[in-house]
């Protein structure tokens, strides 16, 4: 992978002058830095890697145009001379339902449960040894020199994100003893 801490730098002084203009958005962004990092998604990255797989990933906001809720997102297509992270990761096979066969099963009782799960992609950790692939710059301070962090979770915005995630979903599996039609119907719902 080619050098990626200017390209991250470079997007990092960007977003900056976005959130000098936005009093809101820059305390929402702040809040949602400190969130990765209070929650343990993120931590401070070491000062030398030993990695050969070393990245460092822009960030963006992104508003729910309905909630009015900013999200993070790292941005894993981001290209440094011709490469991404994206490039470099597996994205597994497509374990998602039709969209058909959901509105179907949606239809098939009296009544229909819909859920979302809160912060479902970092919930999942990443290996101590992949985690310099996911770092990234930030300084509450623009006149301060930006400081290294790195991702301990999956990340939205990487293409492997979704499968690793689905895979790794062992929670209705560990219950299926105790609870084997919530079991089935949730592995069936997620996969």
């Amino acid at each position: 992978m080619p050098e990626s801490y200017d390209t991250a730098m470079r997007r990092l002084r960007s977003m900056e002058k976005k959130l000098s203009k936005n009093d809101n958005l820059k305390r929402e962004y702040c809040e949602q830095i400190n969130n990765l990092l209070k929650n343990g998604y993120a931590e401070p990255a070491p000062n030398q890697s030993t990695s050969e797989r070393l990245w460092y990933l822009p960030h963006f906001a992104v508003t729910h145009p309905q909630k009015k809720k900013v999200r993070l997102v790292f941005d894993a297509a981001a290209r440094t001379n011709g490469k991404c992270l994206n490039d470099a990761l597996l994205t597994g096979p497509d374990l998602i339902r039709s969209l058909l066969g959901v509105l179907v099963r949606f239809r098939q009782g009296r009544v229909a449960v819909s859920a979302d799960i809160k912060e479902m992609f970092l919930r999942v950790k990443i290996r101590k040894e992949d985690r310099d692939s996911l770092r990234f710059l930030w300084r509450n301070n623009m006149h301060e020199n930006p400081q290294e962090y790195r991702m301990t979770s999956l990340i939205f915005g990487a293409a492997s994100s979704l499968y690793c995630d689905l895979h790794q979903n062992r929670n209705a599996s560990e219950f299926e003893l105790e609870y084997p039609e919530a079991c089935k119907d949730t592995i069936r719902s997620l996969c």
